[in-house]
């Protein structure tokens, strides 16, 4: 029989949101015994993620975002079945946006994904002194690829998130300041590096300036509402 722990990370939640992610849990057709973590402290994303793990009593750790609901029954099932396999350190699940009907399948991230709890002791867990509240995803995946097999078993979250896959939105402001920390902590071996290059230029002077303020502070330091014209304005005043 296999057991796993499910970290949930919680800040300012949708509480309907989180009723519904509790409806789907229990409803899973699942033989072992589910432990539920809800980590429920101000302390950015990936050090929230850490607490959580290191409190995990099971082999196997899953993580779930709180605007993330599974569907399905079998959605746990589905998840964690090739971790069954010697060489899969971590399984992700695709990802269905509510707002813009868009499926997914990402590399790797904490939606909804499955990890063996040896391999992120092994990598040594998210990097929360590095990343704030973005990218602490991708340096994981990159990390984990380097010891072992990273699994995509089709298993499927619904993503509510307004504007989250707004190319010109917040999010592309975040991403910027993420990629350049990303590429100055990982360099080549990050995926679609040249991307981010391409975009920080200075006819793209707002994404130009988080890029890059990301590689050269070697930290994803963006936070909610912050602008290239309000740091200056702050500076100034």
């Amino acid at each position: 029989m296999t057991n796993v722990s499910i970290v949930m990370p919680i800040y300012h939640p949708d509480e309907k949101r989180l009723k519904e992610i509790d409806k789907a849990l229990k409803e899973q057709d699942f033989d072992g015994d589910i432990e539920i973590i809800k980590v429920d402290e101000c302390a950015g994303l990936a050090k929230q993620m850490n607490i959580g793990i290191k409190k995990a009593k099971y082999d196997i750790v899953v993580t779930l975002h709180q605007d993330c609901v599974p569907i399905g029954e079998r959605w746990l099932e589905m998840l964690i079945k090739p971790l069954g396999r010697p060489d899969v350190v971590a399984c992700t699940s695709d990802v269905l946006d509510v707002e813009t009907g868009t499926s997914y399948t990402p590399l790797l991230d904490e939606k909804g994904c499955a990890y063996s709890r040896d391999s992120l002791e092994l990598v040594g867990y998210f990097d929360e002194n590095t990343f704030v509240n973005s990218g602490e995803d991708m340096d994981l995946y990159i990390k984990l690829k380097k010891i072992g097999n990273i699994a995509y078993p089709h298993s499927v979250v619904q993503h509510f998130h307004p504007g989250y896959l707004n190319p010109k939105g917040e999010k592309s402001i975040q991403n910027a300041n993420t990629l350049g920390c990303l590429f100055r902590v990982h360099g080549f071996a990050l995926p679609g590096w040249w991307k981010g290059l391409i975009k920080a230029n200075p006819f793209n002077i707002e994404y130009c300036y988080w890029f890059y303020r990301g590689f050269f502070k070697k930290r994803q330091d963006w936070r909610k509402g912050q602008t290239l014209r309000l740091l200056i304005q702050n500076y100034f005043t």
